[in-house]
């Protein structure tokens, strides 16, 4: 049922979606402006091709994904962007069109392709602008803590690989990877075998869901083994499952805390050694063999007290915006079809942020 002063309406009286366009990455210059694709923002630019804020929907690729972009930015021609929000709140625009199902309009053969003539029809659900703009500005407060939380989770890990950047200006060996680290082969866990539970499961990329039981006796670095990610370096802060696309590493030294061989894997370059062939690789015998640096053991003790504090911040920054991404997520279909009001949600919000 739709609220009371609540319209209906095609989309293409809400607002005017244009093609973005073309700018390869060879001809694009160095600066502070957005570039905008299928997916997000891919790159930087230093000229302006459309005022911010603005919405951005994949056209080509990852086709409806929708971002929004606060600044001036150059769309790309894989995406369509806003050119009009026909008076309505461009927040909320952007909330709209992330909510819509774009899957059964793809009129590509090759790769998914959104023809802006197939989606002008489809009819949504429009507010006044003044509850427009009280919804964006709810959803808006967790979008922010969220985008917080993530500069906090990337401060902790910055710090980290600046401190041990400081430790290994002083006395430092350089030893095989072996000698500090095992790397042990993670096990198949395909997504239909996963059991509801709150232990991590890990792959090449990081986290990729949940299971039941775990793999790992304590959390642990986790090393990408096999495709785009393989060499790519990721903290798993608690006992998880680790599948067979990465590799989980020990510490061989007692004098090596887990924490501390996690910046020590990362600063190793061990995406170097992924072999040049169509599905890139580690083997686990050549990075063993890959010889990287180490602080002193003094300094190793020091930076190991450190690197757990800073884990620690960036896990915590990690949780909780997962935690409020699964709140707007749960919001946010609600909130724009009209199903719970704006007063419900601001409790639910206030309750986390």
């Amino acid at each position: 049922m739709v609220p009371n002063g609540w319209r209906t309406l095609p989309l293409e009286a809400v607002v005017k979606l244009k093609r973005g366009f073309d700018l390869p990455a060879s001809k694009r210059v160095n600066g502070d402006v957005p570039v905008v694709g299928s997916a997000g923002i891919s790159g930087w630019h230093n000229e302006v091709m459309v005022k911010g804020p603005g919405v951005v929907v994949g056209r080509a690729g990852a086709m409806g994904v929708a971002t929004y972009v606060r600044q001036d930015f150059w769309p790309l021609n894989t995406s369509l962007f806003v050119e009009d929000f026909c008076g309505n709140d461009p927040r909320f625009i952007y909330s709209l069109l992330h909510c819509l199902d774009f899957s059964g309009y793809n009129s590509g053969a090759a790769q998914p392709m959104l023809n802006r003539n197939y989606i002008k029809a489809i009819r949504v659900i429009l507010p006044d602008r003044l509850e427009q703009r009280a919804i964006a500005e709810v959803l808006g407060a967790l979008d922010d803590k969220i985008a917080v939380n993530e500069q906090m989770a990337e401060t902790g890990i910055s710090l980290g690989r600046a401190l041990l950047g400081e430790q290994l200006q002083g006395m430092t060996s350089e030893v095989p990877l072996g000698e500090v680290a095992d790397l042990i082969y993670g096990k198949a866990l395909p997504a239909s075998q996963r059991r509801n539970g709150v232990t991590p499961v890990f792959g090449c990329t990081g986290q990729v869901g949940w299971h039941d039981v775990p793999l790992t006796a304590t959390g642990c670095p986790v090393v990408g083994r096999k495709g785009a990610n393989a060499g790519h370096v990721s903290w798993m802060s608690n006992p998880g499952w680790v599948i067979d696309t990465a590799f989980y590493a020990k510490p061989v030294s007692s004098m090596i805390t887990h924490e501390v061989l996690y910046f020590l894997l990362e600063s190793a370059s061990i995406d170097a050694l992924a072999a040049d062939s169509a599905i890139p690789g580690v083997n686990r015998n050549v990075a063993l063999r890959h010889r990287i640096l180490i602080p002193g053991l003094e300094n190793l003790r020091r930076f190991g007290d450190r690197a757990r504090e800073l884990l620690t911040v960036s896990v915590q920054a990690e949780t909780e915006s997962r935690t409020l991404a699964e709140l707007r997520d749960t919001l946010l279909p609600k909130l724009i079809s009209g199903q719970i009001r704006i007063k419900d949600a601001e409790r639910a919000v206030e309750e986390v942020v």
